[in-house]
């Protein structure tokens, strides 16, 4: 018998939360992952990672967990780096008390081309701006926000996002690389296209072992009403006849994609909701 995992449980609770449909498990014995009670509606859960990124992630995430008490924010900020590189396991450590630099500087936000353009030029900011060069950080931000009641002790810190493999250019380019990622997973439209449902469901996780070219568009998709974020991908992608949705959600953000057969929209698991077209 097959065991249902977490991955696919939360999956699940996303597309029935969404679709206000109840599903069941219904890979016991091989067979798609899960049916409706009534069989017009099957989901297979898969997920696009690279596996040799493991380590690296493991290795940040370490850092993560140590944090760096003495370092005192005004705000959280979000940091973007790549897992390409060896010193992932100090990270968090070497780069938060820069952060903090920066903002003392009254600095809110780094980008790795415009800082390079900076100490170049022999900027006012070069030595900080070297510092955050050379620990690997491509882009980071300050992240302001309200004062939560159910957290009145909440210290501000610097959040990871890492990811690698390719430049991440558009969402379009993103849905085209991950095509071509799940082309090779022929089980997965024929574990659908075997159920016989009408309305045949394949769920995408990417998270920070995915090529950076997918992973990021993806995580940051841009939430209905704002303006900043990833936009939609506005291309038909090509699924085949066996799945008639596709749902691509960032593990970590919680946010991504969903195509009904006809038009894209955004998914919002955060708050397990879906938006509508953008």
């Amino acid at each position: 018998m097959n065991a249902e995992r977490p991955n696919e449980r939360a999956a699940k609770e996303i597309v029935e939360h969404s679709l206000g449909i109840q599903l069941e498990h219904h890979d016991t014995h091989g067979g798609v992952d899960y049916l409706s009670a009534d069989g017009t509606v099957a989901l297979e859960v898969t997920a696009v990672t690279d596996g040799w990124k493991r380590g690296a992630s493991d290795a940040l995430r370490r850092s993560e967990r140590k944090g760096t008490p003495d370092v005192s924010l005004r705000n959280c900020w979000i940091v973007s780096t790549s897992l390409d590189q060896s010193t992932l396991r100090t990270f968090v450590q070497r780069v938060s008390p820069v952060i903090a630099e920066l903002e003392a500087a009254g600095e809110s936000r780094f980008s790795d081309q415009e800082a390079a353009v900076h100490v170049l030029m022999g900027g006012p900011l070069s030595a900080v701006y070297r510092r955050l060069l050379g620990a690997g950080v491509e882009v980071a931000g300050n992240a302001p926000h309200a004062a939560r009641a159910d957290d009145p002790d909440h210290k501000h810190q610097v959040f990871i996002m890492a990811g690698s493999g390719g430049v991440a250019t558009s969402s379009n380019e993103a849905v085209s690389q991950l095509m071509d990622e799940l082309r090779p997973k022929v089980d997965n439209p024929k574990k659908l296209r075997d159920s016989g449902a009408g309305s045949r469901h394949l769920f995408v996780w990417v998270n920070d072992d995915t090529e950076w070219s997918i992973a990021r568009p993806v995580r940051g998709a841009a939430l209905p009403g704002q303006s900043d974020g990833w936009r939609l991908p506005d291309v038909v992608p090509d699924l085949g006849p066996a799945i008639t949705h596709l749902w691509v959600v960032h593990a970590r953000s919680m946010r991504g994609w969903l195509w009904n057969g006809e038009v894209w929209s955004v998914v919002n698991a955060s708050t397990d909701d879906v938006g509508g077209e953008e």
